[in-house]
């Protein structure tokens, strides 16, 4: 191992080097024993004590913040806000009208492709035999 792999793994895995994978270790500790690997190992190790601190965040702070984002999004005039979000209010029945219609063509195509001869008997077969298309023979190439 050399000393950039070293670094690399340790910008990884952090300072301790028992985290590390497990062929990694005896090469990392033998590394970790120079002045060079131990202050690498140092400066991870700081970071990862940095890292573990939780922030303390009080609740009404939080509810203030997501307060506020929403009185500035609400603030954004009616031309700024995106076409797309206006077409979707005009139709309200847009999303459920899509949901039928894909629930509609997944019906067909099931009703298509699961054999009729010897039907599955558990559903994992079923749903093997759905989401992967070389499982009933329809992707083999010829």
């Amino acid at each position: 191992m050399t000393p950039e792999q070293f670094r690399q793994l340790a910008e990884t895995w952090g300072g301790d080097v028992e985290r590390w994978p497990a062929p990694t270790r005896e090469a990392a500790r033998r590394i970790a024993a120079t002045a060079e690997g131990a202050a690498v190992l140092d400066q991870q190790s700081r970071l990862d004590r940095l890292l573990a601190v939780a922030p303390e965040i009080e609740a009404a702070r939080v509810d203030r913040s997501s307060f506020l984002v929403l009185q500035r999004l609400a603030a954004i005039p009616q031309q700024h806000r995106p076409a797309l979000h206006q077409r979707l209010l005009r139709w309200p029945a847009l999303v459920p009208a899509a949901s039928l219609a894909c629930s509609v063509m997944v019906g067909v195509w099931l009703a298509g492709a699961l054999p009729y001869v010897h039907p599955p008997s558990d559903p994992l077969s079923v749903m093997s035999g759905v989401f992967d298309v070389y499982a009933m023979g329809f992707g083999s190439v010829q």
